[in-house]
């Protein structure tokens, strides 16, 4: 499929809401504008988001797609049933439209989601550092919201500071969800997820096969904790803080016995069981991860959160294989005897049917377990980012190039905006002569007599400067020889000013467009630099996530094949993962490998963050 427009195209589309959108309330509406009078997109990776004003004063955001997702309208119409049925507070009303703007001639579809007056989570966090009774509060109200959202079987998919909306009235705390793109409903089991979410909150082995009602548990209690732990110890935000997460970062995730953010967690009572849960919830599938109010509830104590399949792994051995490592080749073996046995008992077909469902079957089961080991995840994971940034290169790129037209054509065009802007004023200063000639003084003219006067009026023609011969041509029952002499007359007058009429542009004129033009280059050329920025900063992250993909151990199908059949040995850390509760903290104090980055200033609102 062809690209989508830029943020660039977006802009120049809405200028006119009449003829952009297909939406009747979204014709009448006003788009946010910026100093120049053009409207203002607010461009994230993937979608361009413009605040809009309706008529009748109710404030939108449109979000419209810089990239082609599948099936998109089908999961939002999904998404919009399971939410209305649900009746969440924390959710806002959206419209998904397939065809919702034209740009170029071309339908794109957009979302109108409903305005949500709030503060992003983390610069609530931060003005509210020297207020821990409110972020106790703004704690017990994240709780709840899990809890809601288990009870209903829901997932947002992308809990992240950008996507969460705090508002305050009082002592009272209210949260709000926005940024539906890979949320879970039961009507979408068995689809995959759209993204993986933001890399400071997730957790470290999902993918985009993981998706179901329990994506929102791992960043639940990253961001509980979190919360909880800025009340204890307000001293850690300045700490840990880097513009872009909630203290926790990836690299605490991936490799949470070397994490200082989790050291220093284990040392403060209130939170350290939250911090022993969630660091042992880093080395468990993510679907294996409890529920907020599991571990609240001391219903699982944080020693045993990561007793599942995993945490059963990590007690034995290492030279000591799983079951189904350790039983694969006397299984493999048997099979084979037994299917021989029974070709050579005269039955060949029999053994044929039975090699090929056991392949299909012996084949299916490997590749599954293969899937499900964590090296495996965490690399395709890692992968996935890379492919993100890279598209969000690409399209960063495309709008570099869109901007950079749009510069060359804005100079090009002085000439031709001169030339409007003569015409406009020369239109202006006949108007203005010609708006006091009254359209009866046509009895002057030979063959014009009242009842052309009173037809024409009856036409709204009242003056010379309305009695165009276009207008003219549309009254009714005039001949056309009244018509040619009322143009003739309307002729003689526009003879009579055309002295009056400039013949170019005055000074003052030409210095306005001047200065027009340059302040119309100079936004470009700060967008294009802005643009510019956001490349180099999806390329140096890209390049970390590659670092952290190139250090981890690469496990093949057919290395994993050859460890089970004992031919081979799974890579060091490939097999099974640390115990979670095996930590030497005096070895991790002083180790930090990915430094914690200087915070990024960003004071925007919900909607100025991108989607």
């Amino acid at each position: 499929m062809s690209d989508y427009p830029t943020p660039s195209d977006y802009q120049e589309a809405v200028q006119a809401p009449a003829t952009a959108f297909a939406d009747p309330t979204l014709q009448d509406a006003t788009p946010r504008t910026n100093v120049l009078g053009l409207p203002q997109p607010i461009t994230g990776g993937f979608a361009a988001v413009f605040p809009m004003t309706t008529a009748s004063g109710r404030r939108v955001a449109v979000k419209c797609f810089l990239t082609d997702v599948p099936e998109q309208r089908a999961r939002y119409q999904a998404v919009a049933e399971s939410l209305d049925d649900a009746d969440l507070s924390a959710f806002v009303d959206f419209d998904y439209q397939p065809g919702g703007i034209r740009v170029a001639g071309t339908e794109y579809p957009l979302l109108v989601m409903e305005w949500v007056e709030g503060t992003v989570l983390n610069r609530f966090v931060r003005e509210h550092l020297d207020a821990p009774d409110t972020l106790a509060r703004l704690a017990e109200a994240w709780a709840d919201l899990m809890a809601e959202l288990e009870e209903k079987d829901l997932a947002h998919g992308d809990l992240q500071h950008g996507n969460v909306l705090v508002q305050q009235a009082g002592d009272a705390v209210r949260l709000r969800l926005v940024d539906y793109d890979t949320t879970y409903v039961p009507a979408l089991e068995g689809w995959r997820s759209a993204e993986v979410g933001h890399r400071n909150y997730q957790h470290p082995d999902r993918t985009d096969a993981d998706f179901g009602a329990y994506l929102d548990r791992f960043p639940g209690l990253a961001i509980y904790t979190a919360l909880r732990a800025c009340a204890a110890d307000p001293d850690l935000w300045d700490k840990y803080d880097n513009g872009e997460n909630l203290l926790f970062r990836d690299a605490d995730f991936y490799d949470p016995d070397r994490s200082p953010l989790f050291d220093d967690l284990a040392d403060l009572d209130p939170v350290a069981d939250l911090a022993e849960a969630l660091r042992t919830a880093c080395y468990v599938e993510p679907s294996d991860v409890p529920p907020l109010s599991d571990v609240q509830a001391g219903r699982l104590e944080p020693a045993d959160v990561s007793m599942n399949r995993t945490r059963q792994r990590a007690d034995r051995p290492r030279t000591d294989r799983s079951s189904f490592a350790r039983y694969f080749l006397p299984v493999i073996l048997g099979a084979v005897a037994g299917i021989g046995a029974v070709g050579f008992g005269g039955f060949p077909v029999v053994a044929f049917a039975l090699t090929g469902m056991g392949s299909l079957l012996g084949g299916g089961w490997v590749v599954r377990r293969y899937r499900r080991l964590s090296p495996v995840r965490r690399r395709r994971r890692l992968e996935q980012e890379i492919q993100r940034f890279t598209e969000a290169i690409r399209g960063l790129k495309r709008e570099v190039e869109s901007l950079t037209e749009k510069r060359a054509d804005m100079l090009a065009s002085i000439d031709e905006r001169r030339a409007e802007r003569l015409e406009r004023l020369q239109e202006e200063a006949l108007h203005d002569r010609l708006k006091h000639h009254f359209i009866g003084e046509v009895r002057d003219v030979e063959g014009l007599i009242h009842k052309h006067v009173v037809r024409l009026k009856a036409a709204n023609v009242r003056t010379a400067s309305e009695a165009t011969p276009e207008a003219v041509a549309d009254v009714r029952r005039i001949s056309d020889e009244a018509r040619a002499r009322i143009n003739t007359w309307r002729a003689a007058l526009v003879r009579k000013y055309e002295d009056d009429v400039p013949d170019e542009l005055s000074p003052a004129e030409e210095r306005r467009l001047r200065r027009y033009i340059d302040h119309r280059v100079e936004d470009l050329d700060d967008q294009i630099a802005r643009t510019k920025e956001k490349i180099q900063v999806q390329k140096t992250e890209r390049e970390r996530v590659r670092d952290r993909l190139d250090e981890m151990p690469e496990l093949s199908m057919g290395r994993y094949l050859r460890y089970l059949i004992r031919l081979d040995s799974l890579p060091e850390q490939a097999g099974d993962r640390p115990r979670p509760s095996q930590r030497d903290a005096s070895a991790s104090r002083d180790v930090n490998p990915d430094p914690v980055p200087e915070p990024v200033s960003d004071d925007r609102e919900w909607w100025e963050r991108g989607s």
